[in-house]
């Protein structure tokens, strides 16, 4: 019997919170771009949450939505969860702060279960707790499953050093350059997106910064994915697509655009967003040619990873047949799997791969929407000036009148402090500006100001947040005006 025929399955559509907590939960989908409903249930009360590729977009239950219907649940420690990956996904999308961010606000105010999973699980005096712990280093982590869409696993990884980080961008494979390190502060982006995708580009346009790196994915001049790594976490979707644009609005970094085949576009789409069928094989076990006929014999639209200490390798496969391999240190696609293969013979290397059970044309979305969500100006540039010219006449009368006195300098610096802000007065005033601005809709932006610290850098990050942030039936601009309306009463409280 082969290593892949042993190997035990890796997913429970259902289990116990108090084996499985929803932090190990929520850290699973993400790592393993899960798509589906998960629901979870203690006594009488039940949250859903519902993920895309990973991301968890919307929550709701027990009359809250949004990500206070994540804090609840989080300090459950009884209950049960399902996890069903065929069901029907709701338009609405209450949540669009990434996942990590979500835990360390829950973090902040003190929410139960918020801790880091592997921490928590050290020290629990619970009986149940240690011994998978302790159990899960004695094997590797490999796994068996039919080639059908089935969502990966919701247990958390248990040797963190060995494991894959949580998400990643991939490398891609390189084709014909259509353009070469464009200077994002000389292109004009819009227009940039618009000639692509007029000229109907199938490829990618690809942002390298110095701590970030982007990517944009046309199919047929159609946008149909945004991968942004900020050097923590991998975003997709909307968030990826803002934090790009906000790169390339202050002219970081440099541009690329690769043209490649409509196969290969739909083969990385399927590599960045694929769930994993087969993971943590250690390649000193597996006939890595074996494996390859078995995945061209199950005729699998997918890729085979293969990591090395030093180095990554990826494998290309439609409908079971070679598309191309490539490394990141050589990303020119070869016809030859053994570019990849030969990663294999480090003891320490790993494989997994990534597979669809059905091949569809890559859906695409709005490139006009994508680029109104989005202020073409970063939220900086609209901050008032530090000194209004009204204070100019008192800031030339002061010197002529005490011009010997050196604590006079010392003491403006009070007049700016923090300690002079009437808080509640400022916040309430905010609020009140949410109500006025959004009027129902303007739940998300107070519960953002409730949260914030009552210090003005940090209610100058809250207001950048509000300013990017994403609200179902609201026009982008009346919270990049609104923004701007907090800011210029933020700057008359300094």
């Amino acid at each position: 019997m082969s290593s892949i025929e042993q190997a035990p399955r890796l997913v429970d559509y259902k289990g116990s919170l108090d084996q499985t907590p929803l932090l190990s939960l929520l850290q699973s989908m993400q790592a393993q771009r899960a798509t589906g409903t998960l629901q979870v249930r203690s006594g009488g009360e039940a949250f859903s949450l519902f993920f895309l590729f990973g991301h968890l977009f919307h929550a709701y239950g027990n009359g809250s939505q949004g990500e206070e219907a994540v804090f609840e649940p989080l300090a459950w420690r009884q209950g049960d969860y399902t996890f069903d990956p065929k069901s029907k996904l709701p338009t609405e999308e209450t949540i669009t702060a990434p996942t990590a961010d979500i835990l360390a606000e829950a973090k902040r105010r003190g929410v139960p279960g918020a801790d880091n999973g592997p921490v928590a699980a050290v020290r629990s005096p619970a009986a149940s707790t240690p011994a998978p712990a302790a159990a899960a280093p004695a094997a590797p982590q490999v796994s068996e499953r039919s080639v059908v869409s089935q969502q990966p696993q919701a247990a958390p990884q248990p040797a963190a050093e060995e494991a894959p980080p949580p998400t990643e961008l991939y490398p891609l494979p390189v084709g014909k350059l259509v353009y070469e390190s464009l200077k994002t502060a000389f292109v004009d982006f819009p227009k940039l997106l618009r000639s692509l995708s007029s000229d109907r580009l199938t490829g990618y346009l690809r942002l390298t910064g110095q701590a970030s790196r982007g990517m944009i994915l046309f199919y047929q001049g159609s946008l149909i994915e945004s991968f942004y790594d900020g050097g923590a976490v991998v975003s997709t979707g909307r968030t990826a697509f803002s934090l790009f644009k906000n790169d390339v609005d202050r002219g970081e970094g440099s541009m690329d655009v690769i043209e490649l085949t409509a196969e290969v576009v739909t083969a990385i789409y399927q590599l960045l967003t694929a769930p994993t069928i087969l993971q943590g094989l250690l390649a000193r076990f597996v006939d890595i040619r074996a494996l390859l006929q078995y995945l061209q014999e199950e005729k699998i639209h997918g890729s085979l990873l293969v990591r090395a200490p030093d180095e990554m390798g990826i494998v290309l496969l439609r409908d079971g047949q070679l598309l191309g391999a490539f490394t990141r240190g050589q990303p020119q696609l070869m016809q030859d799997p053994e570019i990849v293969t030969r990663l294999c013979a480090d003891s320490k290397t790993r494989i997994e791969v990534k597979a669809v059970a059905d091949l569809e044309e890559p859906a695409s979305v709005s490139l006009e929407e994508m680029l109104a969500m989005t202020p073409s100006v970063p939220a900086t540039v609209y901050r008032p000036a530090p000194a209004p010219p009204s204070t100019a006449p008192a800031a030339t009368m002061a010197p002529t009148s005490r011009a010997q006195p050196h604590p006079a300098p010392a003491a403006a610096a009070p007049v700016s402090a923090e300690p002079d802000i009437d808080w509640p007065a400022l916040m309430s005033q905010l609020n009140q500006m949410a109500d006025s601005a959004l009027t129902s809709r303007s739940k998300k932006v107070k519960e953002m100001l409730s949260s914030t610290d009552h210090s003005v850098d940090a209610l100058d990050r809250t207001i950048d947040r509000i300013s990017q942030t994403s609200i179902m039936f609201v026009d982008p601009a009346r919270l990049t005006n609104l923004a701007n309306e907090m800011r210029q009463l933020l700057e008359e409280q300094r």
